[in-house]
């Protein structure tokens, strides 16, 4: 999983010096600079705790000053971890990509890597561990000198971030960094702001329209000032804005509570270093985000939050049981996914909770008239919460009717034998040993290497299995030998909600 080697730099001696006297000097003018903008902003920063700063990545004679304002705000702050969020500006991918190195170079010294916070966040689908594209990215590298300079030997989480489908699996990717998140860890995003002119394929409005290009990036700002993850991503879709940290600042925004605030410490355009490249202007802005609690403050509350979610009313178990025959109906006989509305009109309400991210399976059952008993017809589902509970459903029994390597896709003379149970599951929690199943009650999550495979709570009860035997059955269902779940396993349990028609 980590090699011995270092992330080398890459980017000194072109993007910035690799002269260590000279960047130290360098730096320490920015901060000089910088200080007169802190000064006045002191009121609002020295109240509140600085959970988290944006600062841009280009070379630093054009973005340097505005990214050492970001650092001086935190620099009294106590920081011995950094969680570093940047996004990817050579490949593309989805999800968010982890490097397999133990340390990061920099020109005063090396960072060490917090590995064991990688390889916790490596167990979740979205998170993959990517040499090749931390090896060649320069939105990290051009905070390390800052993060070295200005805090110290502190470790880092190095995380670069891909696309991303919606709000949803946003907060979910956030969800994961909340749960390692301690008092004295510091968030920085690495993020420039608009581009714009040919050069970048955005040109709403000409380059040299100072005052036009100022008040799309104060609209971007307005988005982060009260921290609304919605309300940016909403904006980011409607404008085109050439944010290039934009699913970084996203996975930032699903972390910030509400009641958190963007502080603006400098704002300045590529133009004011190079007056004479006129077509083309990147905008930087640095951010300091405040807050009254901390970050063990708001991991609680995160996860408290969680957990109200996960139980149902009864009337809310009627409407979603709905959503799923209305589907499998509507797919079956006409090819068809139902659309909100009409979800509405046959009475489903949908509720804060049916509208929240869950994970969820949709299984069907044949009814056997002649041996009075159900057997299984089909069942796919996400463990995931990346969507939200009544799309999941919908996406899932389109999935079961359909889709299932097992089975043929089920037609329309079959609707009126097949019955629907809907699996509502708790977000995976990592455990450390197998013994720690408790059979019947927790659906199981195996990874071992890059396989993988999951089993629901009812699957051991149904068939009368020992733990042993289900975890081998787990592995032969991954694709491994039968005792694959002995050697380097790695768990996580959920628990279940079972709706029944």
């Amino acid at each position: 999983m980590f090699g011995t080697s270092k992330r080398p730099l890459k980017f000194a001696g072109n993007w910035y010096t690799s002269n260590a006297t000279l960047l130290a000097a360098q730096i320490d003018e920015f901060v000089v600079r910088a200080q007169e903008q802190i000064d006045c902003r002191q009121n609002v920063l020295s109240k509140r705790k600085i959970l988290a700063l944006i600062a841009p990545h280009a070379g630093y004679l054009y973005s340097g000053q505005t990214a050492a304002a970001s650092y001086l705000a935190a620099a009294d702050a106590g920081v011995k971890r950094v969680f570093l969020l940047g996004p990817s500006h050579y490949g593309g991918f989805h999800g968010a990509a982890l490097p397999p190195y133990k340390s990061f170079a920099t020109v005063f010294g090396d960072l060490s890597v917090d590995t064991s916070v990688i390889s916790e966040l490596r167990q979740c689908l979205l998170y993959d561990q990517r040499a090749d594209l931390h090896l060649q990215e320069h939105s990290l590298e051009l905070q390390l000198a800052f993060i070295r300079k200005i805090f110290g030997n502190v470790k880092i989480v190095p995380i670069l971030f891909g696309n991303s489908e919606d709000l949803f699996e946003s907060r979910f990717m956030a969800s994961k960094i909340a749960e390692h998140l301690c008092d004295d860890d510091l968030i920085v995003v690495s993020s420039d702001f608009t581009h714009i002119g040919p050069r970048y394929g955005f040109t709403p409005f000409p380059s040299q329209n100072l005052s036009e290009l100022e008040r799309l990036d104060m609209e971007a700002f307005s988005c982060l000032q009260k921290p609304d993850l919605e309300t940016f991503l909403s904006f980011f879709l409607r404008t085109g804005d050439t944010i290039c940290g934009v699913y970084a600042i996203a996975a930032l925004l699903g972390l910030l509570p509400s009641d958190c605030e963007g502080v603006l410490l400098d704002y300045r355009t590529s133009q004011e270093q190079a007056p004479e490249e006129k077509e083309n202007s990147v905008s930087y802005l640095s951010i300091a985000f405040t807050c009254d609690r901390s970050w063990s403050q708001i991991r609680s509350e995160i996860a408290a939050k969680e957990q109200t979610q996960t139980c149902l009313t009864d009337a809310e178990k009627v409407s979603l049981l709905k959503v799923a025959r209305i589907t499998l109906e509507s797919y079956v006989l006409d090819g068809k996914v139902p659309a909100v509305d009409e979800l509405i009109k046959n009475n489903v309400a949908l509720t804060d909770k049916l509208v929240s991210p869950h994970g969820a399976f949709v299984t069907l059952y044949k009814k056997d008239v002649v041996a009075q008993e159900s057997k299984l017809r089909g069942c796919i589902g996400n463990i995931l919460p990346t969507k939200p509970l009544y799309q999941a459903v919908i996406d899932n029994t389109v999935a079961s009717c359909s889709r299932d390597y097992r089975f043929n896709p089920v037609h329309p003379s079959e609707l009126a034998n097949l019955e629907l149970e809907i699996s509502v599951l708790t977000p995976p929690k990592r455990i450390h040993a197998a013994k720690e199943i408790r059979l019947g009650e927790d659906g199981i999550l195996l990874h071992v290497g890059e396989h993988q495979s999951v089993f629901l709570p009812q699957v051991a009860t149904e068939y009368g299995w020992t733990l042993e035997e289900t975890l081998e059955q787990l592995s032969l269902k991954a694709g491994l030998e039968r005792s694959a779940w002995k050697r380097n396993a790695r768990f996580e349990v959920f628990q279940t909600e079972s709706l029944h028609e």
